[in-house]
């Protein structure tokens, strides 16, 4: 059996760690023996894989709160101690510390996957470290296309070096209570939605702009943004100048959101500057949610423009605006988006064929590595 390490610096919400989540809960069992190792801090995604039932473990020694150099050396030990064959790493943290492992133990096969979404705008360190790490994966991953062009053109790396893997998430289990959904419906205005952490990334306040122009032209609706974030204070107090109040609300973190909000809005937005392949994006799409996205990473062609999705460019309020309008006044554009959305899901972005190509991925890392040793 083949014995695989996920690592992750940390585990708290992002697409990386949603993707370790499905990864380590869906790889086949009896072929690949799976554990989870972060090493700085677990997190709300790695508390449900240990209610899950997934070997999860930190860096051996490994002191919460403290800055380790050394975590390279423990994760070392960890490989050794479990007889780890293939490691899969998912940020940077990860990328460096397998790097150097590879260097102590050249047998050991790598997997890494790039997650971020905003090249050629990678911070200084993390560039260096990946221009520098690159090459020492057996292989390596991106989630999108358009990203895989990108990290080509940023670092040179040949094309058959950098596969795309695109992501996939679970069929979506209504958690709704009868509660929540009173509360979102109350006035029962078309409740547009957007699922987010409140950071610049996000363009949430292109998102308020879009509803101040929506209220001018009069339409009737609730903006219910669920997510947390340092720019939270600020979004609110944008928000308030904007005249929004009794048009939007802020939920902040909201545990499973997919599953307990999701449901019940009318409309799903997503108003990133820019992504890779984004999680919640499918997550709306396998929920048969209408939505307006903007053209970021690759949304363009993960839903088809006017087909399952409405498109529109980043950074523009007034775009933004213009499609949220399309969809409150059109009880048919709205349902006829939804259920395409719907059915695109299935057929492209479930969890198998995700899934499905990491496990062929590892299993031929772990034949590789016994052909060496025989």
């Amino acid at each position: 059996m083949l014995r695989l390490l996920f690592v992750n610096s940390t585990l708290h919400i992002g697409g990386a760690e949603r993707i370790t989540e499905v990864l380590a809960g869906r790889v086949d069992k009896r072929r690949i023996r799976v554990a989870v190792c972060f090493l700085k801090e677990c997190g709300t995604i790695g508390d449900a894989m240990v209610r899950a039932g997934v070997d999860l473990v930190p860096a051996p020694g490994l002191t919460p709160g403290s800055v380790d150099r050394l975590t390279s050396l423990k994760l070392r030990r960890l490989i050794r101690e479990r007889g780890i064959e293939v490691l899969h790493t998912h940020d940077v943290h990860g990328l460096i510390d397998a790097t150097i492992c590879r260097r102590l133990m050249p047998s050991l096969r790598h997997v890494h996957t790039f997650h971020f979404g905003n090249y050629p705008h990678r911070d200084a360190f993390s560039q260096r470290a990946e221009r520098l790490c690159w090459r020492s994966p057996d292989a390596l991953v991106a989630v999108g296309h358009e990203q895989a062009a990108a990290i080509r053109d940023l670092y040179g790396i040949p094309t058959d070096r950098l596969r795309v893997i695109w992501n996939g998430v679970e069929e979506p289990l209504s958690v709704l209570g009868c509660g929540f959904r009173a509360h979102l419906r109350a006035g029962s205005p078309p409740v547009i939605l957007s699922i987010s952490t409140l950071i610049e990334q996000k363009g949430i306040d292109h998102l308020l702009r879009a509803a101040r122009i929506l209220r001018e032209n009069g339409l009737k609706f609730r903006l219910v943004i669920a997510g947390h974030g340092h720019l939270r204070a600020s979004l609110e107090q944008l928000a308030s100048e904007l005249g929004l109040g009794e048009y939007v609300e802020f939920l902040g973190w909201v545990p499973d959101a997919a599953q307990r909000i999701l449901p019940v809005c009318d409309v799903f937005v997503q108003s990133s500057l820019w992504e890779a392949m984004s999680v919640v994006v499918l997550e709306a799409m396998a929920a048969a949610r209408p939505m307006v996205v903007t053209r970021v990473g690759e949304n363009a062609h993960v839903v088809a423009d006017q087909e399952s999705a409405l498109v529109v460019p980043p950074a523009d309020p007034r775009a933004l605006a213009a499609g949220l309008a399309r969809l409150i006044a059109d009880d048919g554009l709205r349902a006829r988006l939804g259920a395409a959305a719907r059915e695109r899901y299935l057929r492209r972005f479930t969890t198998q064929p995700m899934v499905e190509a990491y496990e062929h991925l590892y299993l031929e890392m772990g034949e590789a590595k016994r052909m060496r040793n025989a």
